[in-house]
């Protein structure tokens, strides 16, 4: 008998753990999505570093009726095992709220980005060429962040925990961009010479972005 129980618990385990790393991050019936790029697909330039730099247009639905509150994060992993870059920290976005326009403004509260000082969308303007992926993430609360610190102190990391236990649903959108045709001339004085100059209120990006 013994031998049997260690059998069945030992299996049962393993199941668990598999269950638990296989659980998807959203969650099933909220949806989240753009006009602009599909799931996996590349974002247009417009909202890149390279073109106006605005944040994308966004809609969700399917929320838990108990939502009070939403938080968007856009992030990056530039490789595998490497911390999270974040590009868009947006949060107390009021229940009522389902969609953000293109350059939203004036819709919850802005925290930083890794990439400058301003609070606000830092758009994808990686300096190395390839395909990187970016994740949007929006997460149904059930109640509004507890959040006593300046929004200039809140990041990823930050407002991650702050929405710890009161997250009652999240979707996410995947997009791609890739400057490989453009890395080259980022280097190039001619070509720094024509290109038009970037917003003083965009972030310029680091390496890595």
């Amino acid at each position: 008998m013994k031998p049997f129980l260690f059998l069945f618990f030992g299996l049962f385990i393993i199941q668990t753990e598999a269950a638990e790393t296989a659980a998807p991050k959203t969650t099933a019936g909220f949806v989240l999505k753009s006009s602009v790029v599909a799931e996996g697909a590349a974002i247009p330039i417009e909202f890149t570093g390279d073109g106006a730099g605005i944040s994308p247009p966004i809609e969700w639905k399917g929320a838990p009726a108990q939502t009070k509150s939403y938080v968007v994060i856009m992030h990056h992993f530039p490789h595998e095992g490497d911390p999270a870059r974040w590009y868009w920290t947006l949060y107390n976005i009021p229940a009522n709220v389902s969609s953000l326009p293109k350059g939203v403004k004036g819709v919850g509260i802005n925290g930083t980005n890794c990439v400058g000082p301003e609070l606000a969308y830092a758009p994808p303007h990686s300096k190395g060429p390839g395909v990187k992926k970016y994740t949007i993430t929006v997460y149904a609360l059930s109640e509004a962040p507890k959040i006593s610190a300046s929004p200039k102190s809140v990041n990823r990391d930050s407002l991650l925990a702050a929405i710890k236990g009161i997250t009652l649903a999240q979707a996410e959108l995947n997009f791609t961009y890739d400057r490989t045709g453009v890395v080259g001339a980022d280097s190039s004085s001619d070509a720094r010479s024509t290109k038009p100059k970037r917003d003083s209120a965009k972030p310029a990006a680091p390496p890595g972005q």
